[in-house]
């Protein structure tokens, strides 16, 4: 009984506090249902770190090979997809409104009021953007952003990958976009 507790808290932590959010644009005249080949071109930037980019590529990969596309090269892929990241330090700030004084009893007033307090919680969001572009226009047809707050614990390589993985998967969910006729 112990051991199903321990999980069932586990998995609550893990997902329960998630603050991903994902949405998704694409151009709904574009006929996503013939297209069946892909690539992924990603350039690094300076300063960008290879790392998570390969992580990116992988689960990018991952996830298109598993809805039964084909990686082509760039010169015949009917998608070409490109992400791109962003790290952004953000503040949120709340007020807790708290009451003090005392009720008089009897004849004798009393004193009250409200005292605001200001909390600013800091924190980093972290922001992945797929596009999926029509290399004949190079326009974009379809976007998927996640956004997450990033975790400030130190990670094991493995544990930043099965991130990347689930925000990735999240993200791919939705592509190709269902039809809406």
């Amino acid at each position: 009984m112990k051991k199903i507790l321990l999980v069932l808290a586990a998995i609550f932590l893990l997902t329960g506090c998630s603050t991903l959010s994902v949405d998704v644009d694409y151009d709904t005249s574009y006929d996503f249902n013939k297209k069946t080949n892909y690539t992924v071109a990603h350039s690094d930037r300076v300063g960008s770190n290879s790392l998570i980019d390969d992580r990116i590529t992988a689960a990018i990969k991952e996830s298109l090979d598993a809805k039964t596309y084909t990686e082509v090269a760039k010169e015949k892929a009917d998608l070409v997809f490109v992400f791109h990241v962003n790290v952004q330090d953000k503040s949120d700030v709340t007020m807790d409104y708290q009451m003090i004084g005392y009720g008089g009893y009897g004849f004798g007033g009393g004193f009250g009021g409200m005292i605001a307090t200001p909390t600013t919680y800091n924190y980093t969001e972290g922001k992945l953007i797929i596009d999926a572009l029509n290399p004949k226009t190079n326009k974009i047809v379809w976007r998927g952003i996640a956004s997450d707050e990033l975790s400030q614990n130190t990670t094991t390589p493995q544990e930043k990958t099965q991130k990347i993985n689930e925000v990735v998967s999240q993200l791919m969910s939705k592509f190709p976009p269902k039809s809406e006729k």
